[in-house]
């Protein structure tokens, strides 16, 4: 017994040594996180001083620093997340969640999708509005501005929401009467959201992936195509056309297929499902004219931009959120957009897509309706309050502070942002 004692004892310790072997002497490279894991610098004692001694920030700072580094930390985050996800479904990456049959979601589609999100039909009122107005303005200018309702995975996978969201009882959503409005006010758009959904049970190959929280590779070649054919019809000219030439299909899902299987950060992947890949040849010999365009988008774009935009259109620019310029992941700051004499800038393009998904409709298009009305009307000032509530619907952290405030108080969502904007900016916070 003592010699088992003695044995174990040294088990442990080996157990116990091996991250300082792998970081000190191996130095294996491991597999890195994605996400939004960040961690520090290896610890260095040159870093010392004596204000930051007493003050307890130089201790904090090495003790963070030693901890994100030990040897194997990237292994053991990974093994901690399978086990969670293994046994229980629990997914450690913040915002998704994993619903029956292990589709996985994004959390904010099913919050959309319940009418948890709703922020009101005054609030959306104003908005349409506003787009109407801009988007007859920039047609008598020759510029056709499209709205493009993107789908969402809670609405075209609604059977696989899991139970604690009680799906079944939904209530009015920013879809369903931004829809309903844009219909009274005769706005131009695209319901792609309908359009997904009438293919579902058609459609030989997943339109929504498995692993994904946006549309899948296959899906985007029906979008574009259903866009295009879109501006072709309204604009009576000729987009290059496009053909399938090879469709690839695999068990393995792959690119933004799996970018939620990714953001997991497990050990072994996620069992295989069936999608299609295609391969596009696109023809320029009956073009009418090429097209300039300007993509005010969320990443739903991101599969389009580059394989697509760039032989459909002439000209092509990216506003990432009504914020920032594509392409922007290796710019450090981040370029963003320059919106000075916005209403030259808009008229100067043949089309502007405005698309925004189901997920992102609480953000109210990212305030552009808003700044491109004020661009057609320099007279006029925008209600200071108005422009707080703006900033609440689209910072994500707060916004979702207030929901949760107005579940609580059993009050609307657009009454509880209000009533903080007005606080914010009657106390002078905002000024």
């Amino acid at each position: 017994m003592t010699a088992f004692k003695k044995i174990l004892f040294i088990l442990v310790l080996l157990l116990m040594l091996i991250p300082f072997i792998q970081n000190r002497l191996l130095r294996i490279s491991e597999k890195p996180l994605r996400g939004m894991y960040q961690f520090s610098e290896k610890p260095e004692l040159k870093l010392f001083t004596w204000a930051g001694w007493f003050s307890g920030e130089f201790q904090e700072k090495l003790r963070k620093s030693t901890e994100d580094n030990i040897g194997f930390k990237k292994t053991l985050i990974r093994i901690f997340n399978q086990i969670d996800f293994s046994l229980f479904k629990l997914i450690h990456a913040e915002g998704f969640i994993a619903g029956k049959k292990d589709f996985l979601f994004e959390e904010d589609y099913i919050h959309e999708y319940t009418g948890k999100y709703f922020i009101g039909k005054e609030t959306i009122n104003k908005k349409l509005s506003r787009l109407k107005e801009v988007q007859q303005e920039l047609k008598s200018r020759g510029t056709t501005l499209l709205l493009v309702l993107e789908p969402g995975k809670a609405s075209f996978y609604p059977e696989f929401i899991p139970s604690r969201y009680h799906p079944e009882n939904r209530s009015l959503t920013n879809y369903d009467y931004l829809r309903e409005r844009a219909l009274q006010l005769e706005l131009e758009y695209l319901d792609l959201n309908r359009y997904f959904l009438s293919l579902k049970d058609t459609s030989r190959y997943p339109i929504f992936s498995k692993y994904g929280m946006h549309w899948s590779i296959f899906g985007v070649y029906h979008a574009i195509d259903t866009i295009s054919r879109h501006i072709e019809a309204n604009m009576n000219t000729v987009l290059p056309g496009m053909q399938i030439i090879e469709l690839v299909i695999s068990d393995q899902s792959r690119g933004s297929d799996y970018d939620i299987g990714e953001m997991m950060n497990v050990i072994f992947r996620l069992p295989a499902t069936r999608c299609a890949y295609p391969e596009v040849r696109f023809d320029t010999s009956r073009i009418m004219r090429r097209l300039s365009v300007l993509v005010i988008a969320d990443s739903y774009y991101l599969n389009i931009v580059d394989d697509y935009g760039k032989n459909l259109f002439r000209k092509q620019q990216y506003w990432y959120y009504n914020n920032r310029l594509y392409p922007f992941q290796d710019d450090v700051p981040p370029t963003y957009v320059d919106k000075t004499n916005l209403m030259e800038k808009l008229a100067g393009y043949d089309v502007i897509l405005l698309m925004t998904s189901e997920i992102n409709l609480h953000c109210g298009f990212w305030n552009f309706a808003d700044e491109a009305w004020l661009a057609f009307h320099p007279d006029e000032k925008e209600d200071p309050v108005y422009r707080i509530e703006n900033e609440i619907r689209n910072e994500r952290s707060w916004f979702r502070f207030l929901v949760r405030r107005a579940e609580i108080e059993r009050v609307p969502l657009e009454t509880m942002i209000r009533q903080n904007a007005e606080y914010v900016y009657y106390s002078g916070q905002n000024r």
